[in-house]
């Protein structure tokens, strides 16, 4: 053998190595990405009905219309409920498991006084709540996410009642 043949085959190795890490890890990666995404689909979604619920509210009284969200295909259910909400029952949510119907009392417990929209099931996400800046009349109402689709009807109800959710 020629001088520098024998080391020819180490330069191969290493290499193959360097290219099998390569691979590794940039495929980890882009399944790490794979749940941003839909980690910037929540965030989104509750931007969207901040802003959604923002332009209703500065229109006349009376004014509704049906809009529609992207979300996640594995959210399941979008609940909005006032801290407080004397009807409250986990067990009448008809899309709203009995845990996460707990968990979602017990977190309206906790928090500030104000409307929330929690996104479920709650364990599914970090970002699994939001508090709406816009006052709502709806107490509690809990829709049916449709093949990552949320269709809610909301309507102006004046300025002392706020947009109700339907």
């Amino acid at each position: 053998m020629k001088r520098g043949q024998t080391q020819e085959i180490f330069v191969w190795l290493f290499v193959l190595i360097v290219a099998a890490a390569i691979l590794f890890f940039g495929i980890k990666l882009i399944k790490k990405s794979e749940g941003l995404k839909d980690e910037v689909l929540i965030v989104k979604l509750f931007n969207d009905i901040d802003k959604k619920l923002s332009q209703y509210y500065f229109l006349d009284k009376g004014s509704s219309g049906e809009e529609r969200f992207l979300l996640p295909r594995n959210i399941e259910w979008v609940c909005f409920a006032k801290k407080g909400a004397i009807n409250f029952n986990y067990l009448s949510r008809p899309h709203v498991g009995g845990e996460d119907g707990k968990l979602m009392r017990d977190i309206l417990g906790i928090l500030d006084e104000g409307t929330y929209v929690f996104v479920g099931p709650l364990n599914l996400y970090e970002n699994n709540r939001f508090k709406l800046n816009i006052k709502i009349k709806t107490e509690v109402l809990c829709k049916e996410v449709v093949n990552g689709v949320l269709s809610l009807d909301l309507e102006n109800k004046g300025v002392s009642d706020g947009i109700e959710v339907k």
